[in-house]
């Protein structure tokens, strides 16, 4: 996916820019217009500001990722992402990684993951084959493709070291909007919506293997349950049973195999997710004094993916303490917003009130009710709506780029752990001059639209023949979310950040370039992070001690 670590300018710090959903390059070039490829405008800029020591990647493929927005996606590069930088760690090269806005996740997911493996002392199968493929790690499984956990567990011990991520100097986040996924919970699992679900407490070396449940109840139910069913549904003598009651007798056999197996996993993927959030505060505390997030108060992509997660859902204060020191829980005063009509029947011609009429023969005359008219009565009043609320949940899933099986997207935040109250994301100054400039570009995408309605008028052509071959030039820089990245302001932020964390930078060149009150700014949201970190965890062992 990538080879960034080859470069040859070794002794300098490195710098990694991890690209955001939809803005990958579907051809894999390193060269381009966007912004983390060679040649662009934002490369250029790095190229020529960023300080003594540091630089980009010379040679060497760029990291890419499929930038679709799922989160299925950001996982999976996030575990290239990890084996660029444990590759990094075992050559000796530190780095900095700037993520915009799913890029952001993508980082995050792999210092977490980092953190979770470490605790664990066992590598993920996923990780393991990204390091095979980067040549860090060498391929002796059997070849099925998964690997035993004595050999995962056996491979840790080889890169432990290295997921340490010692080499790591600073991470920058532009726009990210930070995603908590907990688990939906159900059958003998416990979901983020029962009163006892917590995440307060240590994780220990149990909590990273599978419940010991699952794997006894699925071996019961296949032994006690679905091998007699099987064989009594196959045997033709057996009781003179007929063939209807025997494929009767199979078919609910298969059915309660594949409840079961379905409670087996979601048990499965909520412990994972558990466990997963359960460390999340402290890998936070760990990286948080490398990190800078940058954000805009009316960044679309944040405001937009917050509208999206449930009005019910508690605060994550309240989650991170033990459910018998939380007060007592307020009935939610916040709905979801009411699900619109997406699909009904059509009506019957016979309420279709046409002239001249067409009336399908006795419908129009005859006075009573019809089959059909009864029928779609019924189905638009009581299958319908359930119909139109399933879609709505998987457009809702859809626009969350949640895809993971029995998960739900809980909290939508600023910050890597949702912490984030009263936080600010820009100086003031700067935050105002890009929405100014948003609001600026958004009136030319219009004036734009409207060129190109008018020349497809004056040229007697459709629109579509005229949209299709017009790339609005504007269209890009009307969104605050996708300015980060050009702004020079911003981009002297990311230096500073860079240049202060550095250990290659001379100290008179961290503030070359750089506003007084920006690097005052900067300083300040460093220590206000650092202190919102230690205060959540004071809090939380508190209330778990007490």
């Amino acid at each position: 996916m990538t080879d960034s670590g080859a470069d040859s300018l070794v002794q300098d710090e490195i710098v990694i820019l991890v690209h955001g959903t939809f803005a990958g390059d579907k051809d894999g070039n390193d060269e381009g217009h966007r912004w983390w490829q060679r040649g662009s405008d934002t490369w250029r800029w790095l190229e020529d500001n960023l300080p003594p020591g540091v630089g980009l990647p010379q040679n060497g493929r760029l990291f890419h990722w499929s930038g679709a927005n799922t989160q299925s996606a950001r996982l999976s590069a996030s575990m290239e992402l990890l084996a660029l930088l444990v590759e990094l760690e075992r050559k000796g090269r530190a780095y900095h990684l700037v993520g915009h806005s799913h890029g952001g996740s993508v980082i995050w997911e792999a210092l977490l993951t980092s953190q979770v493996l470490r605790r664990g002392g066992m590598l993920a199968d996923h990780l393991y084959h990204a390091l095979v493929r980067r040549g860090v790690l060498s391929d002796d499984d059997s070849g099925f493709g998964a690997v035993g956990n004595r050999s995962l567990a056996r491979k840790y011990q080889a890169v432990s070291s290295e997921l340490e991520l010692g080499r790591l100097r600073s991470w920058t986040t532009l726009g990210t909007p930070f995603l908590c996924h907990l688990p939906q919970g159900g059958l003998l699992a416990r979901g983020w919506r029962d009163r006892k679900f917590s995440l307060a407490g240590e994780v220990r070396p149990r909590d990273f293997k599978a419940p010991r449940w699952t794997a006894p109840l699925a071996l019961t139910y296949m032994l006690g349950v679905f091998g007699p069913s099987l064989l009594l549904s196959l045997a033709v003598s057996w009781f003179e049973l007929s063939w209807i009651i025997r494929l009767i007798w199979l078919v609910l056999a298969i059915a309660g195999l594949k409840y079961t197996l379905k409670v087996v996993v979601r048990g499965d993927v909520t412990h994972a997710l558990t466990t997963r959030a359960r460390l999340a505060r402290s890998a936070f505390a760990r990286f948080s004094s490398r990190w800078l997030g940058l954000y805009a108060a009316t960044d679309e992509a944040i405001t937009g993916l917050r509208a999206l997660c449930p009005p019910e859902a508690p605060g994550y204060a309240e989650l991170a303490v033990p459910p018998a020191q939380r007060e007592i829980p307020r009935k939610p005063t916040a709905q979801w917003p009411r699900v619109p009509t997406l699909l009904r029947l059509n009506a019957p011609l016979k309420h279709v009130a046409l002239a001249p009429q067409v009336s399908m023969g006795y419908g129009y005359y005859f006075t009573g009710s019809t089959l059909t008219e009864d029928a779609y009565g019924r189905v638009n009043k009581w299958f319908m709506p359930g119909v139109n609320a399933a879609l709505a949940k998987r457009l809702l899933r859809t626009g969350q780029g949640c895809d993971v099986p029995y998960t739900d997207l809980v909290h939508v935040s600023t910050w890597p752990v949702p912490i984030d109250a009263g936080a600010v994301g820009l100086p003031d100054r700067i935050d105002a001059a890009l929405e100014r400039n948003a609001m600026a570009h958004a009136g030319l995408l219009g004036l734009e639209v409207r060129q190109m309605i008018a020349r497809a008028a004056m040229n007697g052509t459709r629109l579509p023949g005229i949209a299709a071959g017009q790339q609005l030039s504007v269209s890009g820089k009307a969104l605050v979310h996708t300015s980060y990245c050009t702004d020079p302001e911003v981009l002297r932020m990311i230096r500073h950040h860079i240049a202060v964390s550095s250990k290659t930078c001379q100290a008179e060149a961290t503030g070359a370039g750089t506003a007084a009150d920006v690097r005052g700014w900067i300083a300040a949201t460093r220590e206000h992070v650092a202190e919102k970190v230690t205060s959540h965890d004071a809090q939380v062992h508190s209330a778990t001690a007490s």
